[in-house]
């Protein structure tokens, strides 16, 4: 929880000019760097964490899993794709999106993570990190 909070922050922190604290952002499932058509748990796990911290320091985040207008699947999660962006961004109104992809390598876990603007996919602000490949993390993964 720990790193990806303080992931979260570091994201936030080098976005600040670019982003309002009272207008809506959205945060995706965290997805696979290799198929970015699936997530796992983790990437479920860190996208809520993520979003999580956003709140914490005051941002406005839409819960997507309450909205009717965005078809969620249960085993994946708020998957966006480029193409679908600025569609749902615009019904909700958000300034950006938060997402990120993660890679499984032989001792770590390689996570980067994006705010992306909503109305021209330019991307605000970015952070890389990772965390050791532990026998809890291992089995949130396919």
């Amino acid at each position: 929880i720990e790193t990806n909070y303080q992931a979260a922050d570091r994201l936030m922190a080098s976005a600040t000019s670019a982003l309002d604290r009272s207008a809506p952002i959205i945060v995706a499932t965290f997805v696979n760097i290799d198929d970015l058509n699936r997530s796992s748990r983790l990437g479920r796990l860190v996208s809520e964490q993520v979003s999580a911290k956003i709140t914490q320091l005051g941002y406005t985040v839409i819960e997507l899993k309450l909205r009717g207008t965005l078809f969620v699947k249960r085993s994946e999660g708020e998957l966006l794709l480029s193409r679908e962006v600025r569609e749902i961004s615009a019904s909700h109104k958000a300034q950006a999106v938060i997402v990120g992809t993660y890679a499984q390598a032989a001792t770590h876990i390689w996570i980067n993570i994006k705010a992306v603007g909503a109305e021209n996919n330019e991307i605000v602000a970015a952070h890389d990190y990772a965390m050791p490949l532990t026998a809890n993390l291992r089995s949130m993964l396919p």
